[in-house]
């Protein structure tokens, strides 16, 4: 005969792998006034930043009653890094710094009032991460980035296999010190079709690591072991809102949801449609944000 807690602890193991859906929530249309494809969030001074895909602006994000505008503050000087494309994906802040990654380089930028600079300047953080098996797949590279204390960082990479770069640079960011890959493919949470396991949000707030599991719908914690392997932790879902149908958009084959913020009562998530029209409205082609109530 099984006993109760052997019940109980199965149970208990069972459940504390799904996700809570959210309750209390609003969702805001971004409004701007040309394609906007937002693909990363983070808070600097209490405020909202967030980059687009094809721009290279930081944008400031203004939440108001009904709706939220971007603006644009800060421009990424492209000249000085002697290229002609970013294809931004991810954005922490660091005291006055942003550092943003550029997926088509594979690298990250320190961004300021005093310019761009590439970041590490002569190391390559791509090489030894491929060589363990991660960037296999084309247009599936960095996705996510968080500041971790110091000059540590940790990268998301997408997927196929989505996978964790730690890397510490030396102080000027001109090489890297440390770097730890980790292949992360496998996940807790069920996936429809051919969606396969990513990472395409990090935060880290109040010694909590979060991550942003865009194909599950989850914002989920990220738990280091005492090997330095991360795994899940306590999840929640927001399936049931971009799934709605006042905000679903005419193509739902993956996930949208691309930038992950969080503050000491709400996650923020940023939706990139990919200027697909909404379900509802097909003169509408708005990017969202959703505001989340944390419990």
């Amino acid at each position: 005969m099984i006993k109760l807690w052997m019940l109980l602890f199965i149970w208990d193991g069972e459940m504390s792998h799904q996700p809570q859906p959210v309750a209390d929530y609003a969702v805001y249309p971004i409004r701007v006034n040309h394609p906007f494809e937002p693909s990363g969030l983070t808070i600097k001074n209490e405020r909202l930043y967030t980059i687009c895909d094809d721009s290279n602006q930081i944008y400031a994000l203004t939440v108001n009653d009904t709706d939220a505008t971007a603006r644009a503050e800060l421009a990424i000087d492209r000249e000085s890094l002697g290229v002609e494309s970013l294809d931004l994906e991810a954005i922490t802040a660091v005291g006055d710094d942003f550092f943003v990654v550029s997926e088509v380089h594979h690298r990250m930028i320190k961004v300021n009032q005093l310019g761009s600079q590439w970041v590490p300047a002569a190391d390559s953080i791509y090489q030894p991460a491929f060589a363990a098996g991660l960037f296999q797949v084309h247009n599936a590279g960095m996705e996510a980035l968080v500041h971790l204390g110091g000059q540590r960082f940790l990268l998301a990479v997408e997927r196929q296999p989505r996978g964790l770069i730690d890397v510490t640079f030396d102080e000027q960011f001109q090489t890297i010190t440390q770097q730890i890959n980790q292949v992360y493919d496998n996940s807790d949470h069920p996936l429809q079709g051919a969606r396969k396991p990513d990472f395409t949000g990090l935060y880290l707030h109040g010694g909590t690591l979060y991550a942003l599991h865009r194909n599950a719908y989850v914002v989920h914690e990220l738990i280091q072991d005492e090997h330095g392997n991360y795994r899940e932790g306590r999840a929640w879902s927001y399936e049931h809102i971009v799934k709605s149908f006042d905000h679903s958009y005419q193509d739902m084959s993956f996930g949208q949801a691309e930038g992950l913020a969080v503050d000491d009562d709400h996650f923020y998530l940023v939706i990139d449609n990919n200027n697909q029209p909404k379900l509802k409205n097909p003169n509408d082609n708005s990017p969202l944000l959703i505001k989340i109530k944390r419990k």
